[in-house]
C-alpha cells in the first residue's frame, strides 16, 4: 500500500475511533478481549518447565523481550519472573534484555545508570537489579548480568551501527544466546535489525534505511562521561511479513493460557534473516524494497 494511502487510512481510523494512536487502541482492545477469553491461571511449575523446554537452561545466555501486560494469568511479580529465569540459567548463565530509554533527547545528557526504559516493566525491574550492567546507547541500550554481560555491552557506544557487529545484538551470536519472547514474540525481536547493519556495505537498499547521525553526551553514576555518535534508522517496518520464512527449525512458538512464547537461537536466527535480506525479502515497506536495490554492490554494473 503506498504511503499516501496508508496515511489517509490512518487519519480516517483516528477520526472514527477518536484515538491518536490506532495501534495502541487496537492493542488495548485486544488485551481486554483476551482477559475475557483466557481465564486459566498459569501454574508456576508449568511456566518453569515450559521455559526449560524452550532452552532456558543452566549456563545459557538468554535474551528476553517481553510484554508484562500479557502476564495477567501468571501469579508472579516481575522480580519473581527474573529470579526464575536467573535460577534456571544459574550463575554460569547470562541474562540480557533491551533497555531502550524513554527519554531519547540528544540535547540532554544520557544518564546511563538511571534512565528508565520503555521496553516493558520486566526490563525496567531487571535494570534496577544490583550488578546488572547497561550498554551506552541513547536509543537502544541493553542490560545484562552474568559472565557474558561485559562482552555483550562494552563496545555499544563505540560503533556507528546500533545493531552492528560490535553491538550486543550481533554479539548474541558469538555467545550462542537463546532468544526468548514472552508475550512480545516475533514482531518485537530487535535482533532482526542486525540485517540492515550487516548488509549496509553489501546491499544498496540498506543504505536508504539510514539517514544522518545523532550525537549525544553520556554519563555514568561513577562520574565517567563521554560522547557517542550513531547512524539514524528511518523507514517503516512490518516484522510479521518475515515470520512465514522462519520455520520450526529456527523459531519455536508455544503458549500457556494467553501467554504467547517464542524461542530461537540467535546465530541461525540472525544468519537466516541476513540471507533473506540478500534475496530482497525484508520487513521494510518504506523505503520501498525495489528489486534493483538488492543487487550486491560488487555485482552492480558500472554507470
Amino acid at each position: 500500500m503506498p504511503s499516501a494511502i496508508r496515511s489517509t487510512v490512518k487519519r480516517i481510523a483516528q477520526k472514527v475511533l477518536g484515538q491518536g494512536n490506532v495501534r495502541d487502541f487496537a492493542r488495548t482492545r485486544r488485551l481486554w478481549l483476551d482477559k475475557k477469553i483466557y481465564r486459566r491461571p498459569v501454574e508456576v511449575a508449568e511456566l518453569r518447565q515450559r521455559l526449560i523446554d524452550l532452552g532456558v537452561t543452566r549456563g545459557r545466555t538468554v535474551w528476553v523481550q517481553s510484554s508484562w501486560n500479557e502476564f495477567f494469568n501468571v501469579p508472579l511479580k516481575p522480580s519473581e519472573v527474573i529470579d526464575l529465569l536467573r535460577e534456571l540459567i544459574g550463575p554460569e548463565g547470562t541474562l540480557a534484555m533491551p533497555a531502550f530509554p524513554i527519554d531519547r533527547d540528544a540535547g540532554k545528557v544520557f544518564m546511563v545508570d538511571r534512565a528508565p526504559v520503555y521496553t516493558g516493566l520486566l526490563c525496567e525491574v531487571f535494570r534496577r537489579v544490583p550488578g546488572v550492567q547497561r550498554s551506552i546507547h541513547l536509543t537502544s541500550s541493553v542490560c545484562a548480568a552474568g559472565p557474558n554481560a561485559d562482552y555483550l555491552i562494552r563496545y555499544h557506544h563505540r560503533t556507528m551501527m546500533t545493531w552492528g557487529r560490535e553491538s550486543p545484538f550481533c554479539r548474541l551470536m558469538d555467545v550462542d544466546a537463546r532468544m526468548l519472547g514472552l508475550g512480545a514474540t516475533f514482531n518485537f525481536m530487535t535482533p532482526l535489525h542486525a540485517v540492515e547493519c550487516l548488509l549496509y556495505d553489501e546491499v544498496p537498499f540498506f543504505h536508504q534505511v539510514f539517514r544522518g547521525t545523532t550525537r549525544y553526551r553520556w554519563k555514568r553514576a561513577s562520574g565517567e562521561t563521554g560522547e557517542h555518535e550513531f547512524l539514524n534508522r528511518g523507514g517503516d517496518i512490518r516484522p510479521q511479513r518475515l515470520r512465514r520464512h522462519f520455520g520450526p527449525d529456527i523459531c519455536t512458538d508455544t503458549k500457556l493460557s494467553n501467554l504467547k512464547m517464542m524461542a530461537a537461537d540467535a546465530k541461525p536466527f540472525i544468519q537466516h534473516a541476513v540471507a533473506l535480506g540478500r534475496k530482497g525479502i525484508t520487513m521494510y515497506i518504506e523505503p520501498v524494497p525495489r528489486k534493483e536495490l538488492f543487487v550486491p554492490t560488487s555485482t552492480r554494473p558500472v554507470s
